[in-house]
């Protein structure tokens, strides 16, 4: 009981047994066991246990409280509720079974008796963290959320030293998209119970959602050494590591949690995450694969979203197969929007978290501005606030912006539809934060890929079309695809070169140091193929030198786990530099101290190449069959450097091994880059906006009427 309690859960496993097999008379061995099984997520094997317990002692409170919550899980809410009775039978003082009863209470509609259960609870346990959510739950399905607020108030007001109403006034204002306001709240329910565990873990994953890395890891840690049984803290803190880009941090927390609570799915999925963000594409895509059995829907992406890393898994066939498998897994709905509806201008409708300083803004901005606005009305559905230069621009081009982060996949799907939008178009895929499956509810007649976690088929019946180009998907590749290819006549994106990007500096290895090859993609892009190939050039240019620069190398621990892959590979450490990241300027101006970018694969870059290219930079890079294999191959063919691109893992060595020696030659292409990618089709926005608009209202004129 001690190991459990500590959340070291697979080490109590065996004495517990032992306790159970020494112990037949006593019923605390097996509901233990039970407890256990069920933060495993086996739930037929805890139910197994709780019984066992049962059997041993019938009036074992926690053991039929548990069997309670099983079956309430899965929709039995009669066995629940006599399951219940039989506890408060035996304990009616138990406020823990008052509040199981106002669940089921609210679950089946009666929110006035949920409501006074869980007052009732929160009477007796002032700071019930539990209580005060269901009490707030309650109360705004009986009253709506302003008269729950004005509720919450006066109960706080006649009690103010109670913390459950500031934690019922934060989840009605978390409710109402007023993160802020419900944060204070929990700050103040945190000072008035401190040190309780609920309230800790509520007030971790506020921060948490509001990007508050460095306060809610701290916040998070006490709350689990208060709650170690926990798996959802732990989860949250992996995810809270991940976006601070400590990778080996996040790691070392889900192998704790996996050594506790066992290949629970929730658990792998980060942990695949986790693995290929650091360049271990193998273990990563068999944590994938290992949470496909009880993940559903989550795992499925999970899985999606780390094979194009891969670099034999990772073709084009695979990754449609992988597609198509979250399509058949996906529930019918009803279609919102049937046809298309005759008119002039479209209504053009963009989902996306991206809409601003992010790689989809980078891509896409300067082609929608030029799209002619007396042809198309432009309608942004932002998954997050973005408040930055490019968002600015965005919301100035947008006739409508609506932030619609908080709402659900149907809640977003109905606003698109009463809007009118004609053609959606979906920039986050199934990339961190994309919401492709609002296309599901067909909230548009025409629905459209296009950026954001571009990098294969969506897999999804509602998706019509995928901008491309003839590069990025070569004739024949429509089998690889279940939407149709819009092919534009020049390339797939429109890159918007950022302001503050300086001049373009001499050629470094002017000065006689040798070769400096740079490679600023993340680690998750740096297979194994890859390193061996950097090897080799590395190996025959022995001046040469190789900086790689990405935000997680700011970590020490995968700085150190980075060193070691490298040095495994070949590579020699001592003309190896490991960076971490930089603010955006300053990424920019780093590439005046690359002679030579070398693309990864089979992952190739999109806007790395375009911004090393416009830094005078040019990219070796290697193309393969899948979209995102064929990024860099795109970019570079538009500014007529194809003949930089090879096919194969010794065209791509022969390649940056004959452009390194030959120095004339690459200072003299590093002069004039600039201005060669300035009158490209790469950042022709005008042209780009005449192609997208023809290209548009082609796929327009194909659909069916309403």
């Amino acid at each position: 009981m001690a190991l459990q309690a500590l959340g070291r859960l697979a080490a109590a496993v065996p004495p517990l047994q032992q306790a159970m097999a020494a112990l037949p008379d006593h019923a605390e061995p097996p509901f233990r066991l039970g407890t256990i099984a069920g933060l495993r997520n086996d739930a037929a094997a805890a139910a197994a246990l709780f019984r066992s317990s049962l059997a041993r002692d019938p009036a074992h409170v926690p053991a039929l409280a548990a069997l309670a919550a099983l079956a309430e899980e899965a929709g039995d809410t009669g066995e629940a509720r006599a399951l219940l009775a039989r506890a408060q039978d035996c304990d009616p003082a138990e406020p823990e079974l008052a509040l199981a009863l106002a669940r089921l209470d609210l679950g089946q509609g009666e929110a006035a008796a949920a409501a006074g259960g869980a007052g009732a609870v929160l009477a007796r346990r002032p700071a019930h963290a539990a209580a005060a959510r269901l009490l707030a739950e309650a109360l705004q399905a009986e009253l709506g959320s302003e008269a729950a607020l004005e509720r919450v108030a006066a109960g706080a007001a006649a009690d103010p030293f109670a913390a459950g109403w500031p934690l019922a006034a934060a989840w009605l204002l978390e409710a109402a998209g007023q993160p802020e306001a419900a944060l204070a709240e929990l700050r103040l329910a945190a000072q008035l119970a401190p040190g309780q565990a609920d309230v800790l873990a509520a007030l971790g994953h506020a921060l948490a959602g509001l990007d508050r890395h460095v306060e809610a890891e701290a916040i998070l840690r006490q709350a689990i050494a208060a709650r170690p049984g926990d798996l959802d803290l732990r989860n949250r803190l992996a995810t809270v590591l991940w976006k601070g880009n400590r990778l080996s941090a996040m790691l070392e927390v889900l192998e704790a949690a996996v050594a506790d609570f066992g290949p629970h799915a929730t658990l792998l999925l980060n942990q695949a995450l986790a693995l290929n963000a650091i360049g271990e594409q193998e273990a990563g895509l068999a944590a994938a694969e290992a949470a496909i059995p009880g993940g559903g829907i989550a795992a499925l992406v999970n899985r999606i979203a780390v094979l194009p890393y891969h670099p034999v898994a990772g073709t084009a066939l695979r990754l449609r197969e992988a597609a198509e498998a979250i399509g058949a897994a996906l529930r019918p709905v009803p279609p919102l929007v049937r046809g298309r509806r005759p008119q002039g201008a479209l209504r053009l409708g963009l989902l996306s978290g991206g809409l601003g300083q992010h790689p989809v803004g980078w891509l896409t901005l300067a082609g929608l501005e030029a799209l002619p606005e007396a042809g198309f009305t432009l309608v942004a559905y932002s998954l997050k606030p973005r408040t930055d230069p490019l968002a600015r621009r965005f919301q100035a081009r947008c006739a409508q912006w609506h932030e619609v982060g908080a709402l659900d996949d149907a809640a977003i799907a109905a606003r698109i539809a009463a809007d009118g939008i004609d053609i959606l178009l979906e920039l986050g895929g199934y990339g961190e934060g994309g919401r492709p499956f609002v296309l599901q509810h067909r909230p548009a007649p025409l629905q459209v890929k296009w950026v954001g976690a571009q990098f294969a088929s969506l897999g999804l019946a509602a998706c019509d079309g995928m901008l491309t180009d003839r590069w990025e998907t070569p004739p024949g590749a429509e089998a690889f695809y279940t939407e149709q290819l819009l092919r534009l006549p020049d390339g797939y994106v429109c890159y918007l070169p950022p302001p503050y990007a300086p001049p373009v500096g001499p050629l470094p290895a002017l000065a006689g140091a040798g070769v400096t090859f740079g490679c600023f993609n993340n680690l998750a892009k740096l297979t194994a193929p890859v390193l061996a190939a950097w090897a080799a050039i590395l190996a025959a240019l022995p001046e040469a030198c190789l900086i790689l620069r990405t935000h997680a190398l700011g970590e020490a621990a995968t700085r150190d786990r980075t060193a070691r892959r490298l040095a495994a590979a070949g590579l020699p450490p001592d003309r190896v530099a490991l960076e971490g990241g930089l603010p955006h300027r300053r990424l920019i101006e780093a590439y005046g101290g690359i002679d030579i970018a070398l693309d990864p694969f089979p992952y190739t870059g999109g806007l790395t190449v375009c911004e090393a290219l416009w830094m005078g930079v040019p990219v070796v890079a290697m193309a393969g069959d899948s979209f995102c294999a064929r990024h860099a191959l795109s970019h570079l063919s538009n500014l007529g450097l194809g003949d930089w691109v090879a096919g194969d893992h010794a065209g791509y060595v022969a390649q940056a091994i004959a452009r390194a020696r030959d120095i004339p030659a690459l200072a003299a292409l590093r002069q004039g880059l600039r201005a060669r990618m300035a009158q490209s089709p790469l950042t022709d926005a005008p042209r780009f906006g005449r192609n997208l608009a023809g290209l548009l209202r082609q796929a327009w004129i194909a659909v069916p009427e309403a």
